[in-house]
Formats: C-alpha cells, sequence, structure tokens
C-alpha cells in the first residue's frame, strides 16, 4: 500500500433539535449532495432520521441513499 494522510476535521453538534438546522449547517460547505450514514434501528424508531431528512429536503440538498452499518 502506497503512504497516504487522511485528514478529516469534525464538528460536532448536541443539543435539543440541532438535527433540524443540519441542511444551515452544511451550507457553508456547499455540498452536491449528502449521504447519511447511521449504525442501528434506534435512528429510525427515533424518527431521528426523518427528520435529518426533512432538513436536508427543505434546503434542497441531494440525499444519496441513506447507509445503515451493521457492523
Amino acid at each position: 500500500m502506497e503512504k497516504f494522510k487522511f485528514y478529516a476535521p469534525t464538528k460536532v453538534y448536541f443539543g435539543k433539535d440541532e438535527e433540524q438546522r443540519v441542511g444551515k449547517i452544511l451550507q457553508e460547505y456547499h455540498p452536491k449532495k449528502v449521504l447519511i450514514h447511521y449504525g442501528g434501528k434506534s435512528a429510525i424508531q427515533s424518527g431521528l432520521l426523518d427528520r435529518v431528512k426533512k432538513a436536508l429536503d427543505e434546503e434542497k440538498y441531494c440525499l444519496l441513499f441513506v447507509w445503515r452499518c451493521c457492523c
């Protein structure tokens, strides 16, 4: 394998209803597409995934697909 460097700065937002601001938060990055990666059923059962999708739809982001990691 070739040597390489991977740099992935991360911001984590906490607080009530922060998921509803995801579309506004992403504006500074000017994305064309958004991929949601989540790990379990609780994201669906709690309604969080639907709220995030709605926030992205309101800002007209293209949601590629939702990926569930079962590991």
